[in-house]
């Protein structure tokens, strides 16, 4: 039976090039300020921004034209690197703020391992959950493996510290978990024996103490509190309509990562309550296209591949979005396609051009292309 191939969802693509095209206003308005004191160029971190953009838009139609099942074949070795960095970066990573040591640095070149981590456990998670399906039920050979592998990489994340990221992945794995129907009870007997272990990881972590703490009270003093409620100020100049691109004042160094961990901030003072509602109706519709997408595929290595890549995606968007408005604490997590751009912007245009490849193959044959060389691999 031949296989039939498919357009791409344009649905997910323009979401996706709307919401990185809308981000380069909104990063050379924010980092103006910054590039000046930085390098005496203002345009300095804006064309940094833009290259990058560039590099993601390639990428996420470089990657549409990659049959994902070639991801699959390559997924030891993938995690197998992920691993690697991350236990590379316990001795030699690069510090960047609060002790913590998230970068590799490779002579000019810095690039922040768990970007990539992410989506090389994913597409690992999602081969698994597919080999083991008949039983994905048992404790020992279909729960514990997996499980064992997402307990590997939160724990080394966490030990960069990294808390937020670690989190959104743990968080992530079990909401996969629930849809391939692992047992629910398994999960849970997880959960609550991590809880001693993440309360007194809280409690052994100063920064993550104190953003707790100042989210209780945005003026109770603190660069987090402090932060949280410059970003709220932000807004509130904003109103309806936004003092207009380019004019913000909060950008002017009264709120820190402006371009960056608190960039949704600046768009609330610029483009106001519209362009807030465009930035949430944008990762609505590439949410909403990514779950259906992933229920409307044949097989299950393709729904788990999307369901994967469009709640990581989404789940960063929202914990961003509501850390910026104040709702829940400090994470340290960007905004997919608008904060500045880096690692994460590359990673995740990579991750959508895979999403846009399995589009294609949306009305394929149950079993069609991959069934038969999954049976004749070995089980992990």
């Amino acid at each position: 039976m031949e296989a039939k191939v498919n357009k791409i969802d344009l649905w997910i693509l323009i979401p996706v090039l709307v919401l990185i095209t809308f981000s380069l206003g909104v990063v050379y308005s924010a980092s103006s300020s910054w590039s000046v004191k930085m390098s005496g160029d203002s345009g300095f971190l804006f064309r940094n921004h833009l290259i990058r953009v560039l590099i993601g838009v390639f990428l996420i139609f470089l990657f549409s034209r990659i049959n994902y099942l070639y991801l699959i074949s390559y997924r030891k070795l993938l995690m197998g690197a992920a691993i690697i960095m991350l236990l590379y970066l316990l001795f030699a990573g690069v510090e960047a703020t609060k002790g913590a040591a998230r970068w590799i640095r490779i002579g000019g070149f810095s690039f922040q391992p768990a970007d990539f981590v992410k989506y090389a456990l994913l597409i690992n998670l999602a081969y698994l959950l597919t080999k083991k399906k008949d039983y994905v039920g048992n404790l020992y050979y279909g729960y514990l493996p997996m499980i064992g592998y997402v307990l590997i990489v939160v724990s080394l994340i966490a030990m960069q510290p990294n808390f937020s990221t670690a989190s959104v992945i743990f968080l992530s794995s079990l909401m996969l978990f629930w849809i391939a129907k692992v047992k629910i009870k398994h999960m849970i007997i997880t959960v609550i024996s991590l809880v001693p272990f993440i309360i007194f990881y809280v409690i052994s972590k100063p920064y993550i103490m104190n953003r707790i703490f100042s989210f209780r009270e945005h003026t109770s003093g603190g660069d987090t509190g402090y932060q949280l409620s410059q970003a709220i100020i932000g807004f509130g100049n904003g109103g309806i309509w936004g003092v207009g691109p380019g004019n913000s004042n909060q950008k002017e160094f009264f709120l820190p990562q402006s371009y960056d961990d608190f960039v949704f901030s600046i768009v609330g003072e610029e483009y106001g309550f519209l362009g807030v509602t465009l930035v949430v109706l944008m990762f609505g519709i590439f949410i909403f296209r990514g779950l259906r997408l992933s229920k409307a595929m044949p097989d299950d290595i393709a729904k788990y591949l999307a369901f994967g890549i469009t709640i990581v995606i989404g789940l960063n968007a929202m914990i961003n979005m509501m850390v910026a408005t104040g709702i829940i604490p400090t994470t340290g997590q960007t905004l997919p396609f608008i904060s500045y751009g880096g690692t994460s912007l590359i990673f995740n245009s990579m991750a959508v051009g895979v999403l846009l490849n399995i589009s294609t193959h949306r009305l394929h044959p149950k079993g069609a292309l991959w069934t038969e060389t999954l049976n004749n691999e070995e089980d992990d």
